[in-house]
């Protein structure tokens, strides 16, 4: 019997054996951004797309195929755009990713995107390549097991990783990576890495400071040339020492930068990845050379020693705080959701520490914390059988993992409301409006809570803080 992992593999094989999309009449502007360009006529998906100014459709033109995983298409258009300005790719990227889809239902909405543009656009198919941050990376980094042209995939904060595939595929396109410091998946984003490395994959990452978000239109105009290098590399591209050049100045000038701010830990490190990407174009000694100083700074020893110890103590502690949750979720126990409490308030302060390396620790494991909860919340709250108890349970820890999340909050009232328990309903609203929450329209349509949002109580909180409400809004 097959095991899931084959079972999705097969799944992403069989996605673009489709009949392909009749290429339609697209009026787009030459140098500008295009968005909400429909797939076909026949289903809602769209989007947005760039070609250079000088594109016509007698040649062929290189492309980077963009997933955000909020769909968020305009806006990485113009994200890459910045990065590419000047290097003529077309750029394409999808409107429908989504965080809540599954990776195979995302799969099948990037399958029609690349359908849509490769009948539609002369493509260079030596020069195609996927990125995409978050459930976005999955996407990149699974198209390639549907679509063997892909030279290169640009994965941010995930990347997808199959060893059946791996194994058979023998392009060994360039996978280049950019993990958040501060994203509890950092560890084990590494780690993928490495599995790539071990199949003989060009596959190197860059730690940015991003938050989550998109690196720097710099940075990823870093992984892009990389592309190129590569290529240059494979033979599948003329050795250009002009190109090579610009690309090699532009990373060592962000080196420089971080050396300056005295960021020495992070520009050594960035270095050292700069010693493998340009280890065939003789800039060895430069780099070296730059290293040398940066390593004879008194600071240097300190920083490396503080991430050292900081990298070490973490991982005790995910492996303690693991065990502590496991235990909670199988007993529901309310009286630990104190000390979880004043676990997030230690959190909180090494958030705050003057130490980077203690600061980033502190927001990896506040984000390790919360996504552990929320992927609870939505299984728990998926479940017919659940109790109330545990319901609330998985809520109330929620929320102190994750003060600002209102679908937490909204199901503690919900729950409350119904259980005639308005005093902990309140408590729980006054908390949400405290942390800043404003969309008025939601929190009256929290479902089973007509008697509490008709009470002068409820509607009383709500003015307080939005400064009015739909009940009892009675002048001051």
């Amino acid at each position: 019997m097959k095991n899931k992992t084959t079972c999705l593999l097969a799944c992403l094989m069989l996605l673009f054996i489709v009949p392909s999309l009749n290429a339609q009449n697209i009026t787009l502007l030459k140098g500008a951004v295009k968005d909400s360009v429909p797939i076909n006529d026949s289903i809602s998906e769209s989007f947005a797309i760039y070609l250079p100014k000088d594109y016509n459709s007698g040649k062929k033109w290189p492309i980077v195929f963009v997933f955000d995983p909020d769909g968020k298409g305009l806006n990485v258009t113009r994200l890459f755009l910045q990065a590419l300005e000047g290097q003529n790719f077309i750029i394409a990227s999808s409107n429908n990713i989504s965080r809540k889809d599954s990776l195979l239902i995302n799969l099948e909405k990037a399958t029609r995107l690349f359908n849509k543009v490769l009948t539609t656009f002369p493509i260079d198919e030596k020069a195609i390549y996927s990125a995409g941050l978050d459930e976005g990376a999955l996407v990149a980094s699974a198209m390639p097991a549907i679509i063997s042209a892909i030279d290169g995939v640009l994965a941010v904060e995930d990347v997808w990783v199959n060893s059946e595939f791996l194994v058979q595929n023998l392009t060994k396109h360039t996978v280049i990576g950019f993990v958040d410091n501060m994203s509890n998946s950092k560890y084990e984003f590494r780690e993928k890495f490495r599995l790539l490395n071990s199949f003989k994959y060009p596959a190197y990452y860059y730690e940015y400071d991003g938050n989550g978000t998109w690196p720097s239109s710099n940075l990823i105009a870093h992984a892009m040339g990389g592309f190129k290098l590569q290529k240059m590399l494979n033979g599948g591209g003329v050795k250009d020492p002009v190109v090579i050049d610009n690309l090699f100045k532009s990373e060592l000038e962000t080196a420089e930068s971080w050396y300056r701010k005295m960021d020495f830990y992070k520009a050594n490190e960035l270095l050292d990845l700069m010693l493998t990407k340009y280890k065939y174009f003789d800039k060895k000694d430069e780099i070296k050379d730059l290293q040398k100083k940066i390593r004879k700074e008194k600071g240097f020893k300190q920083q490396r020693s503080l991430y050292n110890s900081a990298e070490a103590l973490e991982r005790e502690m995910r492996i303690e705080l693991t065990y502590l949750l496991q235990e909670d979720f199988n007993y529901f126990d309310f009286e630990n959701l104190g000390w979880w409490s004043q676990k997030m308030n230690e959190i909180d302060e090494l958030k705050k520490s003057k130490n980077p390396a203690e600061a980033d620790m502190g927001n990896r494991l506040e984000d390790y914390l919360q996504t552990y909860a929320h992927n609870k919340f939505y299984n728990i709250f998926s479940k017919k059988n659940a109790s109330l108890d545990q319901k609330i349970f998985t809520a109330v820890l929620t929320t102190i993992f994750d003060r600002e999340d209102p679908e937490a909050y909204f199901s503690i009232i919900s729950l409350s409301a119904q259980d005639g328990d308005y005093y902990t309903a309140l408590l729980y609203l006054e908390d949400l409006l405290k942390v800043g929450y404003k969309d008025l329209e939601a929190l009256y349509d929290i479902p089973e809570t007509l008697d509490l949002k008709l009470s002068p109580e409820f509607n009383k909180l709500i003015k307080k803080y939005l400064g009015t409400s739909k009940y009892y809004n009675i002048p001051n």
